[in-house]
């Protein structure tokens, strides 16, 4: 099964933890697990590294 959504959030152990490609739900669920390191991955960043779109 093929996953479109753009947002991926992953924990620090690359654990998938949510498919959204709304960013406010993005966020929502990063802030939900950062006790687990999450962070978001963008499919259409031009550069494939950890993206964090707002540090608290």
């Amino acid at each position: 099964m093929k996953h479109k959504e753009r947002y991926i959030i992953k924990s620090s152990k690359q654990k998938i933890l949510g498919r959204t490609n709304d960013i406010k739900e993005a966020l929502k669920i990063q802030d939900e697990n950062k006790h687990e390191g999450a962070f978001i991955d963008d499919r259409k960043s031009p550069d494939k590294h950890r993206n964090s779109f707002i540090k608290k």
